[in-house]
């Protein structure tokens, strides 16, 4: 019939092939329906458990220099960042199927990533470290690390982490907002997926394969000390880049993909695995069983409890007021806001869990305006531009 895997991109969306055989007009069918089943689940949930899970983590090390590590070598922030990439992997993926062009797909990678951010790091620079730093407010309005701050973390760079005269008595000492450096990796992760999906388009175990050599990459730079090389030629890819943080987060960004592009249904044995791969992960002598371990309780535990049934709750709410993610908002307030509030309760002598708590309430009512005073109209914007463009 000459049906290769061409027509699989055809029947998700891509306006080429045509092929209208019995076969064909089958799966595209099947492929259909199981797209529209993936919509029912909780990946908005997992994502908030994720933010508030960095959240405490690092609300433990600011506060005592202490960080939660559930597996060795693993700690619960970079386990809770894992789960992002692979969702986002799953999701962003599911868009470019959607709608297979570099303008649609980049100016909603865009629009859901740069408003928030630049809001955000304004906040940190204009407004909370204006308000704590220790110089007078003209120094700190002069003082070009101010402007410098803002403008690298405004682009999503986040290699500037300082500014005069803020944080500099805490525990973890001027740090601003040390969540923000995941954010180029993010990015780099869409370059690199709308880069595969339109050079070899219509084959899908291209993603599954991209997976394999980021965890082949990870495994060579751990034994090569890649990163440790790249480190001591203190150039500006010191900074931007770690082998071990591309290909570390890059493995479940492509294992989401691989999910999205296969129509993978959650199945039990994937609540199996995963709690096998929590054995593995605590008890494996080597790093590389134990990052594999982890990689795979990422995907398939992820993925099983974005499915479970479990949130009716959460979904009756959606359903009544439409879609709520505060996961993104909670992500970058929480470091600058948890950093103000630690200074506050040390020098009060208030314990962890009352700093925790303090902080979570400013942290939650930015993110809620983050989502719908500058997030969802943002994302609106663009789909109204994109509409009227196509309709044209």
């Amino acid at each position: 019939m000459g049906c290769n895997l061409w027509f699989l991109h055809t029947s998700y969306g891509v306006g080429v092939g045509g092929c209208r055989c019995r076969h064909c007009f089958s799966l595209r069918a099947s492929i259909s329906i199981r797209i529209s089943s993936n919509m029912g689940n909780s990946f908005d949930l997992l994502r908030l458990a994720a933010a508030l899970a960095v959240f405490f983590a690092h609300g433990d090390f600011l506060y005592r220099l202490h960080l939660p590590v559930p597996f060795p070598g693993h700690s619960l922030g970079s386990l809770a960042v894992s789960v992002f990439f692979f969702i986002s992997g799953y999701l962003v993926c599911q868009s470019w199927i959607r709608k297979p062009t570099w303008r649609v797909f980049w100016v909603k990678r865009l629009t859901r990533v740069f408003p928030g951010l630049v809001v955000a790091v304004a906040f940190s620079v204009f407004v909370l470290g204006w308000a704590v730093t220790t110089l007078p407010s003209a120094a700190y309005w002069q003082a070009s690390s101010t402007w410098l701050n803002f403008v690298n973390n405004a682009v999503g760079l986040a290699t500037v982490q300082t500014l005069p005269g803020v944080f500099e008595s805490n525990p973890f000492a001027r740090a601003v907002n040390g969540s923000l450096w995941t954010i180029r990796y993010e990015l780099a992760m869409y370059g690199v997926l709308s880069a595969l999906s339109w050079g070899m388009r219509g084959r899908r175990w291209v993603y599954p394969a991209t997976a394999l050599v980021l965890a082949c990459l990870w495994q060579l730079a751990r034994m090569g000390a890649w990163d440790a090389a790249l480190e001591a030629t203190g150039g500006p890819m010191a900074e931007l880049f770690r082998w071990s943080d591309f290909c570390g987060f890059g493995v479940p960004f492509f294992a989401g993909s691989t999910f999205a592009v296969y129509a993978v249904r959650p199945r039990q044995w994937m609540a199996v695995v995963a709690l096998l791969a929590v054995v593995g992960g605590l008890y494996a002598e080597s790093a590389l069983l134990r990052q594999m371990a982890v990689w795979v309780l990422m995907v398939c535990g992820t993925f099983y409890l974005a499915h479970v049934r479990y949130s009716s709750v959460a979904s009756a709410a959606s359903a009544g007021h439409g879609r709520v993610d505060l996961s993104y908002g909670v992500y970058i307030y929480a470091f600058p806001v948890q950093q103000a509030v630690t200074a506050l309760c040390l020098a009060r002598g208030w314990s962890f869990a009352v700093c925790l708590l303090v902080s979570l309430v400013p942290i939650v009512l930015l993110a809620w305006l983050s989502w719908f005073g500058v997030e969802q109209p943002c994302m609106r914007a663009a789909q109204r531009w994109l509409h009227r463009i196509n309709s044209k």
